[in-house]
């Protein structure tokens, strides 16, 4: 089995277009989203995952409806894989208003996205090496203002108080060798937005900072840690580059937050990235699997569908995790709050 994937890969490999010129530093793009009306504080729901068209898809986002309604929700997040098998090519495509406007427009608040393996199919769904998926995304942002993704990477201030930073990871763990040479972990495009995360969690004067990624850092779940995700062959596919992504923000943001994993959990500061919290909300359109890491979570949860709210504050920022089992009803399952 080995053997064949080798091959297929090197086949792949040869096919793929020729390397681009180098490119320049990313630009700063910066998202132009509203500071809510009390700039003291700003509730956010949190989903990933979602974009399975399947009824637990819709089962959730009415339950996230719920707590908007209920809690209120200023902002909401999310972390990638929007689209399942594949994300279209085209911002025209049916695909965006049946599985965001119509499922999500409800809500009546912006969505900061950022990109998944499964956006950036290229040869089979999920592989993560085609990033003109996600640059449909980015297109439609133009269309749909709900949706917002002004570009690949960017940032989203909320006035002082809170600072998004939106990074794209599928490249830097794809299946299969990305389709942009230069844009494979390690090279230029990689470098580039490892800088730009730098450059802009150091410029940021906000007083909360964090960073919205599809992959995680941590995970007991099937996929495992970023540089060892899935156990895989070869080193581009274990996400090495996902994590010095990541260790770029430890200790300079205070949350790390991502999908992939269909499963939610909540890692206090590790020593491999200290100072810094990590949520995975990886469940809102579908959730299976079970524990298999090791490492100690302050939360964890598996085979049921859920999300994440966020209330930010000067002084706390409180987490709270959501399940929604077939019966409906939506349940608190956790609440984390972090201190300044």
């Amino acid at each position: 089995m080995r053997l064949l994937l080798f091959a297929a890969i090197g086949l792949l490999s040869a096919c793929a277009p020729a390397q681009l010129p180098s490119q320049s530093p990313l630009p700063d793009v910066v998202a132009e989203v509203a500071v809510p009306t009390d700039p003291a504080r700003i509730r956010v729901v949190v989903m990933g995952d979602q974009g399975t068209g399947t009824e637990e898809q819709h089962r959730v986002a009415a339950a996230m409806a719920g707590i908007c309604a209920t809690d209120g929700c200023d902002l909401g997040v999310g972390l990638g894989d929007n689209f399942y098998p594949a994300g279209p090519r085209n911002p025209a495509s049916p695909l965006f208003r049946e599985r965001f406007a119509d499922v999500y427009g409800p809500l009546k608040v912006p969505f900061l996205m950022v990109p998944g393996n499964h956006d950036e199919s290229w040869v089979r769904g999920g592989d993560g090496a085609d990033p003109r998926g996600a640059e449909a995304q980015v297109a439609y942002s133009r269309i749909n203002p709900q949706w917002v993704m002004p570009a690949r990477t960017y940032r989203a201030p909320q006035g002082s108080l809170l600072e998004f930073f939106a990074v794209d990871t599928a490249p830097l763990a794809a299946y299969l060798p990305g389709v942009r040479v230069n844009e494979r972990p390690g090279g230029v495009w990689d470098r580039a937005q490892r800088a730009w995360l730098s450059e802009a969690l150091t410029r940021s004067g906000a007083r909360w900072k964090l960073v919205l990624g599809h992959h995680p850092l941590f995970s007991n779940g099937r996929h495992g840690n970023a540089g060892t995700y899935d156990n895989l062959p070869l080193t581009f596919q274990r996400g090495g580059a996902v994590r010095e992504l990541y260790r770029v923000a430890c200790s300079r943001a205070d949350l790390l937050l991502a999908g992939h994993e269909h499963a939610l959990q909540l890692f206090a500061p590790q020593p491999e990235c200290p100072g810094t919290w990590t949520v995975v909300s990886g469940a809102a359109g579908k959730a299976y699997g079970g524990r298999v890491g090791t490492r100690l979570a302050a939360f964890e949860t598996y085979k049921v569908p859920g999300f994440v709210w966020l209330d930010v504050r000067p002084d706390t920022l409180t987490v709270r995790f959501y399940t929604v089992p077939e019966t409906g009803v939506t349940t608190l399952v956790h609440t984390q709050t972090l201190r300044k």
